[in-house]
């Protein structure tokens, strides 16, 4: 969700990004990835363990009649420290395998059997989602590949670049994800699409997706592109990329590298990383109620932190030792220090002045995260270049992770409780009337959903 200076701008992006291809040759493959264990079950860390919050009806867990409040000592011979134990080890196991779990319950350690589960596959009637593999660096990893359930000829592809962290793109028991929303709304339009599993994240092979760098993630998604482009199905003359968040700096350095039709970016960073962190920090204390010298305060003790770890890179307890709130400040990024270390070197608006594709940049403006700003930046920036060429499109009550939210105040209280959120349906509406004015979209589809509100 949070997306400096950078000494040889663009150039050597492409070198790193071009040496990192050439190990890894990336490629489809034909050998199967296996699905891969599902518990069934949210785990809560607090105060030094690891216990079951909730029991997903008719999953493993259920079967096997855990409940909540366990805590969770061990599985199989792994003692679990965090809930990243569990999940790692569930997911290397195949479905239908068994594990003894060592729990507390009611002050009584007790073992019990797991057999473990599979996680629902996307199943929808307009629309076929294949669940493929490719290379990366010698590993195997899962793409998502939405098609129209009719093809009559080569469709335009799209590959979406997603935000930062370790999610999972495999979400069939989430019916309100964005990713899986816009995927299957394109898909259903004509478009072919695919989403990229990362590293050690659900069925992917890999190293664990924390220790991926940002040079090695955007190195999988040029594979990735490549990937699609050689799709029998697929018009390799009509690719686009649709970036968002962390997403937004890959995709138009992607486009400058590889050859695409065009980019979307959505909640998008257009300026360098220091400036946006302390910005988006102001935001969020400000919508929190902060008093404004503490505001400010905390804007200097943020500033002080990121330099020391991402600037001199110091390690991380020693900047902690020195100044203990840099443990909060710091402990935001579901990354490890080299991935944002690369991203604090991005000159990030330079390649949207060499951009020569169209480009449409959507902000939702319940988006508290990200700055109406930033696009407006990014559309001038592209124009001033190339005039025309570059459109903003603002999805009112839409938050940052395309779902449905009254204000940005609206979105920091659905935060801070957890409350469960609906997609934003205009997103689509939005990109594919964008979309639909340079493509042919299916019979049956909006051929052209009626225009945002606020664009240029």
């Amino acid at each position: 969700m949070i997306g400096n200076p950078r000494a040889r701008g663009c150039l050597l992006f492409t070198l790193l990004l071009f040496a990192t291809l050439l190990a890894a040759r990336g490629t489809a493959r034909a050998a199967e990835l296996p699905r891969h264990g599902v518990l069934g079950a949210a785990l809560l860390e607090s105060a030094g363990a690891v216990s079951i919050q909730a029991v997903v009806p008719g999953s493993a867990a259920a079967a096997a009649a855990l409940r909540a409040g366990d805590v969770i000592r061990s599985i199989g011979a792994v003692p679990v420290e965090r809930a990243s134990d569990v999940v790692q080890t569930v997911r290397r196991l195949r479905p239908g395998s068994t594990v003894p779990l060592v729990i507390v319950r009611n002050g009584s350690e007790e073992t019990i059997s797991v057999t473990v589960g599979a996680p629902p596959s996307e199943d929808d009637p307009t629309v076929r989602t294949l669940y493929q593999t490719i290379e990366i660096a010698g590993t195997l990893r899962r793409t998502l590949l939405d098609v129209p359930k009719t093809l009559a000829a080569r469709r335009p592809g799209v590959l979406l670049v997603g935000g930062i962290g370790c999610f999972s793109v495999d979400v069939a028991a989430n019916p309100e994800d964005g990713y899986l929303r816009i995927s299957r709304d394109l898909a259903r339009a004509g478009f072919i699409t695919m989403r990229l599993e990362k590293s050690g994240v659900g069925d992917s092979q890999g190293p664990p997706c924390h220790d991926v760098d940002f040079h090695d993630e955007s190195a999988g998604y040029a594979v990735a592109l490549e990937a699609l482009r050689r799709d029998p199905r697929v018009d390799p003359a009509h690719l686009y990329l649709l970036g968002h968040s962390i997403g937004t700096l890959i995709a138009p350095r992607l486009a400058l590298e590889r050859p695409v039709a065009g980019v979307v970016v959505s909640e998008a960073i257009g300026r360098n990383w220091f400036e946006y962190e302390l910005q988006n920090l102001r935001r969020q204390l400000e919508l929190g109620g902060d008093a404004p010298d503490v505001v400010d305060e905390t804007l200097r003790s943020k500033e002080y932190c990121m330099h020391r770890l991402l600037v001199a890179r110091d390690s991380e307890s020693h900047i902690e030792a020195d100044e203990p709130a840099c443990k909060k400040r710091n402990g935001i990024y579901p990354v490890a220090a080299p991935y944002m270390q690369q991203v604090a070197t991005l000159n990030v608006i330079e390649p949207w002045m060499h951009i020569a594709v169209p480009v449409l940049a959507v902000y939702g403006a319940s988006d508290y995260v990200v700055a109406r700003e930033d696009h407006e930046r990014i559309v001038d920036v592209v124009n001033r270049e190339r005039p025309g060429l570059a459109t903003l499109a603002v999805v009112e009550g839409m938050d940052h992770n395309l779902q449905v939210a009254a204000t940005p105040a609206a979105f920091y209280a659905n935060n801070a409780s957890g409350a469960a959120t609906r997609y934003q349906t205009q997103f689509s509406a939005v990109v594919l009337h964008w979309l639909c004015a340079r493509e042919r979209c299916s019979k049956g589809t909006a051929q052209a959903p009626s225009p945002p509100k606020h664009a240029r």
